[in-house]
């Protein structure tokens, strides 16, 4: 639940501003910004405002998302915390230099619980830095650009003499901050919030659950009665058989060799890669892999934020829904694409994926699915992601006689037969698409496509002589329910 949260889409959070020969501060364009005009040397400025008190709660988690914009090189801005006064707060603070420092001021004398330490995770000028701090019981994290710097007590960072909290400068510099969220686990929701939501950090997606009493021989069943896919039936049995292994070798106390469960499934849409992902969840639980098997599915839209900071945090809740099954991400080229913007929110939402990936590595299996082409250049976008998905499956066109095959399966399904003018009018349909299709053919989309608008022209073709039919024949699909004049132009 959020406690708090700040884009400066407004300045309704009461954030100092001014204008003077000593500094500037101001909210504008969804930003603030801190510029220290004149102090030049170790002196600092410090800008605040506080919430609900949050900080002896067990666990909260403050995201922070800065930028220094211009001046001298080599000092100090960041997050505080704890504050009362000018003389009286902690801080987490970096440089553009490459350095970040954890201190706690009393009376203005300093307490330096981590002095300037080199870290190759920041980022320079002009440049978002992500800064994240996290209570867990007894511990607090510190993070830049989600990488875990440290880990110091709770009883000692979180000791404080008031609620306030907000951003230091060292220096002549200008920082613009992005956005600043405070959230924690059930806690009642804060007056700062009576008009906001915490939606924006709530990821979309669709969850998916295995069926009860499954077994690992259903699973099997299920994939080979799929129609075509022949290649990633054989890639699937194959994995399976090496996790089979493995785990026996696991019971009899003998080396194991590790593997990684994320998938890469790219291929044309409507060729079962969502089916696919799906049988994966449950192949995983049933050879002891993952605890429930469950199949999170989301896209680009379920995990980007509309502001900088809140793509972290729906990745984060994404994968909280995900733990112990799959994170199934469809079209997941589309974080970042190949003529898009090097400051995208796709990239801080691969950024955030890879941290908990490695977090979570024995509780998550991740699996993206897209076009070909466009997903080559996704997984080479990032060394991260080359390493973690190393498993690639193919999924082809289908063909003809296996769309047709797909028809019947749907009709099948639904209490229909078709006759022999039906199948030989669905081949030539099927035949003439097929030769025009393009990337964007549907594939089974289309083979459904086809069966709800021949069910469609069915019903009217009959609907004057229901009470002359028996069950055979309302339930019967010809040739000229199916011939093209009646079907929707793909070409």
């Amino acid at each position: 639940m959020l406690i708090f949260e700040e884009h400066f889409q407004d300045n309704s959070n009461e954030w100092v501003t001014k204008d003077s020969e000593e500094c500037s501060l101001y909210v504008d364009a969804n930003h603030y910004y801190v510029f220290e005009h004149k102090r030049a040397g170790n002196d600092s400025w410090l800008t605040w405002t506080s919430a609900d008190f949050f900080y002896d709660r067990k666990e909260f988690r403050i995201h922070v998302v800065l930028e220094k914009v211009a001046g001298v090189f080599n000092h100090g801005y960041g997050f505080i915390w704890g504050l009362s006064d000018n003389n009286n707060f902690s801080e987490f603070v970096i440089s553009d230099s490459g350095y970040y420092q954890i201190s706690r001021y009393n009376n203005g004398s300093a307490t330096k619980y981590v002095a300037w330490k080199g870290c190759s995770e920041i980022r320079g000028s002009n440049t978002v830095n992500v800064l994240e701090i996290r209570r867990n019981d007894d511990i607090v994290e510190f993070y830049i650009n989600s990488v875990l710097l440290e880990k110091l007590p709770a009883d000692t960072v979180m000791q404080v003499s008031d609620q306030k909290f907000g951003f230091i400068i060292y220096d002549e510099i200008k920082i613009k901050v992005h956005s600043l969220i405070i959230s924690a686990e059930d806690c009642e929701t804060s007056s700062y919030l009576m008009n906001q939501s915490d939606d924006a950090t709530k990821a979309s997606f669709l969850q998916h659950e295995p069926p009860a009493n499954d077994t690992l021989e259903n699973v099997f069943a299920e994939l080979k009665a799929l129609v075509g896919l022949d290649q990633i039936k054989q890639q699937l049995f194959s994995l399976a058989n090496f996790l089979k292994v493995q785990n026996e070798r696991r019971a009899r106390g003998l080396k194991r060799v590790d593997t990684s469960l994320h998938l890469v499934l790219y291929g044309p849409p409507g060729t079962g890669k969502t089916t696919i992902a799906r049988l994966v969840g449950r192949m995983y639980k049933q050879l002891g892999c993952l605890q429930l098997g469950h199949v999170v599915e989301t896209d680009r839209a379920g995990i980007v934020g509309g502001y900088i900071g809140q793509t972290a945090l729906r990745v984060a809740d994404a994968v909280k829904q995900s733990l112990d099954g799959v994170l199934f991400i469809d079209e997941a080229h589309a974080l970042v694409p190949k003529d898009g913007a090097s400051n995208d929110f796709g990239h801080e939402a691969v950024q955030a994926l890879l941290k908990r990936m490695e977090d979570h590595r024995d509780q998550l299996a991740v699996i993206v699915a897209g076009y070909p082409k466009e997903m080559e250049y996704f997984i080479a976008s990032n060394p991260g992601l080359q390493s973690r998905f190393s498993r690639l499956f193919y999924f082809d066109h289908y063909t003809v006689d296996e769309l047709v095959l797909i028809f019947g399966k749907f009709c099948y399904d639904h209490g229909y037969t078709i006759d022999l003018s039906a199948r030989i009018a669905l081949q030539k349909t099927f035949e003439t698409v097929y030769e025009k299709r393009n990337k964007s053919f549907g594939n089974g989309r289309f083979a459904r496509t086809i069966f709800e608008r021949s069910v469609e022209q069915q019903a009217n073709r009959i609907i004057n002589c229901l009470d002359k039919m028996d069950d055979s024949a309302i339930s019967l699909i010809t040739a000229e329910d199916v011939i093209e004049k009646h079907l929707p132009s793909f070409a």
